[in-house]
Parts: structure tokens; C-alpha cells; sequence
């Protein structure tokens, strides 16, 4: 069907949008670009030639950190997600269920708290570079994680999982008859993987790769905490902005801003058979797990339960060594191997003072409140993107949406924080001649802006689903268009939506990254705390937060997933 120009009657939903869009994610990054090219008001490009000065080589350094560590995260993240999503897919083997599950756990963690584990288990005081000096007699702890080797171990825990989860998908969505012809043809068993199957899993990780070293390149909380005397360009964008020198953080912000978009349209071009394309000629069918644990020798089953509990103990264990922590008293975990003195006042404290419940306040009300914007303008923009489909939109319209509302998803939180800066530290017009910045709305703006984009994916794909007819059929009963979406559709799609929602939810409840770049006295959010609580070494205080963060997280995860699940039973 041929497109046809908007409907009159959607114009009062479009404009709303259009001005929300721009204004919240338009108009920073304009105001970015435009600052990084003036000086003293002047158009110039002396900020820009400061940074490519070769003489000096702070900026290049970090460029060249952020890009290094990106490398080296694709690559080690690879060796590690891919042989899991083999070994997970091609296995049947006892606990499967329960391996699926922890394999996947820490995408879902804040990357603070993650980072914080590692630190109480691996760090110069950590618990495992104690226990080996104790173990050998050694004048210094070993395999104390600083540096790139620590950023590294942090990053292949966070993002191995991209890997884990395309592979995943691609394996089981390979025609098994394609296997069955090349066995049939004499192939041996690694030939039949080098022709046949790998080159039907290029494009998962492909798309993976492009994935990870995009969120590398966006990471600030491991390179902030572990990097030391190595330079990474997240970290040099927050230190420019520390030290007053705003037109170099604005350029740095620009130059990482460029290098992530250059990714995302990469990855938009040779992800997409990664991400929706596994069952192209499947004919529905899913492989299934190839081998199965009892059949094999056992020695094979011992090497393979020895693997297993290996990933297992190294997924739960920083997790665990965080819980322990938790019930430590501040300041009696020195030179120990183990703390030896445990009490339950970290957590009592936190709820018996009032200036320790504000952290949590803050962050729940600032991070309800941008799920709540993200819900609305997610779904104002995945319907009217979701008319292409019926024919009711120009085909620019869905493209430019989609364009703008995943803008946020390619720019590091860095990025998202100073341009916040830049463009909302002085009055305009349409925030009723207010500052933002120093604010009580400039971290939940920085919060929507940064989720927006999973909460409009999880929205769009809701609608992917939904089946036109029931919108022409409401139509030709002489239902509106705000009728139609209210009693129709928003009902069927209201699984995703709360899903997405809630994924956004539990990512700002746990945003550090803008956080440390926006927050006030005022509105300390948990995030912020955790940190303080860190830097002022009361590691129990600062480990009992995160306990609490990461059930907090648990329990909405938990409520998503039940209701979500009831509500599909009920449909």
C-alpha cells in the first residue's frame, strides 16, 4: 500500500512529540557541537586543534585508551560468550535452567555495584590477592586488579553476555537439516562448524562485537575507579569538567559523541540479520541441544562439571563477597584476609537516620518520575512510527523518529551529562526562564533521556505484534484515534510497555554515570552515595547500599516478570 500524508487527526500527538524530542535531545547536543566551535563567542576551531596536539598527549593517550580497551573488551568478551552460548545450546546437561539464568545476571546489575564487587574481591585490599600472599608467602599481594587488567576483568564480566545471548539465539535458530546434509556428505564435525555453521553465526557476532565496543567506549565507572595512571576519554570528559575547563570537555564530549554514532549506524547496518533475521529459513524449527550429558564419557562429564562450577563460582562469587561485605563494621576489615567482625548496624543505621534514607528517596522518586515521561513519549512515538505499517505515514516519518529517540542509546552518559550542562545552564523560553542546571529536574531529565530508547524498543516491538486489523476494525465502528489507542491497543501491548518501563526503572535507579556529573547536595541519588561512602572507606555502609540497590532490583524484576506472565496466561 502506498503511504499517504499523516492524518489530520494525528497532528496533535506529533507535535507534542516533535517539541519533546527536540527539545530534550535535539537541542543539547546542537548546543554542544555549536560551544565546541566557539571561542570568546567567536567562530574557531582552537579547542579542537588543542586536543589533536600532538605535544600534548593527554587527550590522545585517552582516545587511544578508550579505543584500546574497546578492542580488547570485544575480543576477550568473544572468548568467553562464545564458547558458553556453544556450550549452553549444544549441551544438555543437569542445572541448565538455572546456568541460563546466572549467565545472563550481570547485564542487569548497575555497573557501580559490579565494579564495587570486584573491588572487595580483586583490589589492593581485595580478599583473593590476600588469601594467595598468605598461601605462598609472598612479600606482596598478587593479582591485585588496577589499571587496564582490572577494567578489562570488569568489562568481560558486564559485557560477555552480548556474546552469550546472539550466539545463543543464532544456534538455536540454525536449520539443523543444513547439519544433517553435511554429515551426510562425508564432513567431519569441524568442518561442518567452519562451513556451515559459523558463517550462519557471523552475523550474531558481528553485531555482538560492534555491540560491545560501543558500550566500552561509553564506560566511565571502571576506567573512573580502576584506571590509575592510564587515561580513558570518559574519564578526561569528567576530570576537563572538575578542573573548569568546560570548552575541552564540551570537544571531548563531541569527539566520543562522533566516534559512538559512527558504531551505532554500524551496528544498525550489519547487526540486523543478528537481531531479527535467526529464523530466516528455519521453518520454525529450533535446534535442539545436540548431546546430552549422560551419554558422554566420564571423563568428558568430569571436565564439563568442572567447567561449569568454574563459571558458576566466578559469576556468584563477586555477588557473594558483596553480601559478606555488607555485614562488616566500617573501618574493622584492614590487612585481614576475611573480616572478623560482622553486625546487621549497616543496614539498621540506614533506615534509623534520616539522612540515609534521602539517598534512596531520590533515587526512586527522580527515576519513577523519568520512566514515567519515557512511558509517554515511548508510546506517542512507537504508534505513530508503527502508522508505516499501516499505511497512514510518509516513509520519512518512522525513520526520523526512530533516528532521534535512539540517538541517546549511541551517546556515553558522559556526553548525555555535559551537554545537559551546556545547553540547560542558562534560562530559556521554554523552561519558563529557569535554570535546570543545579536543579531538582536535571537529573530526572538526564535519566529520560539516557532510557529512553529501551523503553521506546520494547514499545515498538509491542506494536511489531499487534495486529492492524483490530485498529481498522475499531476505526470502521467510528472510534478516534486517541479511543482506539486507549480501548484497543494499549491493552494488548501493555506487556511490553511495562516491561520496557521497568527495565528503564531499574536502570536509573542505579545511573552513576550523568549522576556524578548533575547531582546537587539535594538530590544525592543512591548511586552518588554508594561512591562517598566508598571514598570515605566505610566499605560496609557502601556494600549494604548495594545489597539494598540490588534488591530493589530484584523484587521489580521479579514483579515485571510476574505479571507480565500472568497477564499473557490471562490473554
Amino acid at each position: 500500500m502506498k503511504p499517504r500524508p499523516l492524518a489530520l487527526g494525528n497532528w496533535p500527538l506529533l507535535i507534542p512529540l516533535f517539541f519533546v524530542l527536540t527539545i530534550t535531545i535535539l537541542f543539547p547536543i546542537a548546543v554542544l557541537v555549536r560551544d565546541s566551535l566557539l571561542v570568546d563567542g567567536q567562530l574557531s576551531l582552537a579547542t579542537y586543534r588543542r586536543f589533536f596536539d600532538f605535544s600534548r598527549s593527554a587527550n590522545w593517550q585517552a582516545l587511544l585508551g578508550s579505543v584500546n580497551i574497546s578492542v580488547l573488551t570485544v575480543v576477550f568478551s568473544a572468548l568467553f560468550g562464545v564458547p558458553l552460548a556453544i556450550f549452553f545450546t549444544r549441551f544438555d546437561f543437569p542445572g541448565r535452567k538455572l546456568f541460563g539464568v546466572l549467565v545472563t545476571l550481570p547485564i542487569l546489575l548497575p555497573p557501580l555495584v559490579g565494579v564495587l564487587a570486584f573491588y572487595f574481591l580483586l583490589g589492593e585490599t581485595g580478599m583473593l590477592p590476600r588469601l594467595l600472599q598468605w598461601i605462598f608467602g609472598l612479600s606482596q599481594p598478587p593479582l591485585v586488579m588496577r589499571g587496564v587488567a582490572a577494567i578489562l576483568v570488569v568489562h568481560v564480566y558486564s559485557f560477555y553476555v552480548y556474546f552469550f545471548l546472539f550466539v545463543r539465539n543464532a544456534l538455536q535458530a540454525t536449520d539443523p537439516a543444513l547439519e544433517e546434509a553435511a554429515r551426510g556428505l562425508g564432513a567431519k564435525r569441524w568442518l561442518v562448524w567452519r562451513r556451515v555453521i559459523l558463517p550462519q553465526l557471523l552475523p550474531a557476532i558481528l553485531g555482538a562485537s560492534l555491540l560491545v565496543f560501543m558500550s566500552s567506549m561509553a564506560s566511565f565507572t571502571a576506567p573512573y575507579l580502576f584506571g590509575g595512571n592510564w587515561r580513558f576519554l570518559t574519564v578526561e570528559i569528567y576530570n576537563s569538567k572538575l578542573n573548569g575547563d568546560m570548552p575541552m570537555a564540551i570537544t571531548q564530549a563531541v569527539i566520543i559523541a562522533g566516534l559512538s554514532l559512527l558504531f551505532l549506524v554500524l551496528m544498525r547496518v550489519y547487526s540486523g540479520a543478528a537481531l531479527t533475521g535467526y529464523g530466516r529459513g528455519t521453518k520454525g524449527v529450533t535446534a535442539a541441544p545436540s548431546r546430552h550429558f549422560r551419554d558422554l564419557h566420564w571423563a568428558k562429564k568430569i571436565l564439563l562439571a568442572a567447567f561449569g562450577a568454574v563459571v558458576m563460582l566466578s559469576l556468584v562469587l563477586p555477588q557473594l563477597t558483596l553480601v559478606m561485605i555488607a555485614f562488616v563494621k566500617n573501618g574493622s576489615w584492614t590487612s585481614q584476609i576475611l573480616p572478623d567482625t560482622f553486625t546487621a548496624e549497616n543496614f539498621t543505621t540506614l533506615f534509623r537516620q534520616p539522612q540515609f534514607i534521602r539517598p534512596f528517596w531520590n533515587s526512586v522518586w527522580m527515576s519513577t518520575v523519568a520512566t514515567f515521561i519515557g512511558l509517554v513519549v515511548s508510546l506517542a512515538a512507537a504508534w505513530l512510527q508503527s502508522l508505516h505499517t499501516r499505511g497512514k505515514s510518509s516513509r520519512t516519518l518512522p525513520a526520523a523518529i526512530d533516528a532521534v529517540v535512539m540517538l541517546p542509546y549511541a551517546i556515553p552518559g558522559t556526553v548525555v551529562g555535559i551537554a545537559l550542562i551546556a545547553a540547560f545552564n542558562e534560562p530559556h523560553w521554554f523552561t519558563a526562564g529557569n535554570i535546570l542546571v543545579g536543579s531538582a529536574a536535571i537529573l530526572p531529565l538526564a535519566y529520560f533521556i539516557r532510557h529512553l530508547p529501551i523503553q521506546f524498543r520494547a514499545t515498538a516491538a509491542a506494536f511489531a505484534q499487534f495486529d492492524p486489523a483490530l485498529d481498522e476494525a475499531a476505526r470502521n465502528l467510528g472510534a478516534r484515534w486517541w479511543r482506539r489507542l486507549s480501548r484497543v491497543t494499549i491493552p494488548l501491548i501493555l506487556p511490553g510497555i511495562v516491561t520496557g518501563a521497568m527495565i528503564a526503572l531499574i536502570n536509573a535507579l542505579g545511573e552513576f554515570v550523568a549522576s556524578i556529573l548533575l547531582y546537587t547536595y539535594s538530590t544525592v541519588p543512591l548511586s552518588i552515595q554508594i561512591f562517598s561512602e566508598l571514598r570515605l572507606f566505610n566499605l560496609g555502609s557502601a556494600a549494604a547500599y548495594s545489597v539494598i540497590l540490588t534488591a530493589i532490583i530484584g523484587v521489580v524484576m521479579w514483579l515485571n516478570q510476574k505479571w507480565v506472565g500472568d497477564r499473557n496466561t490471562t490473554i
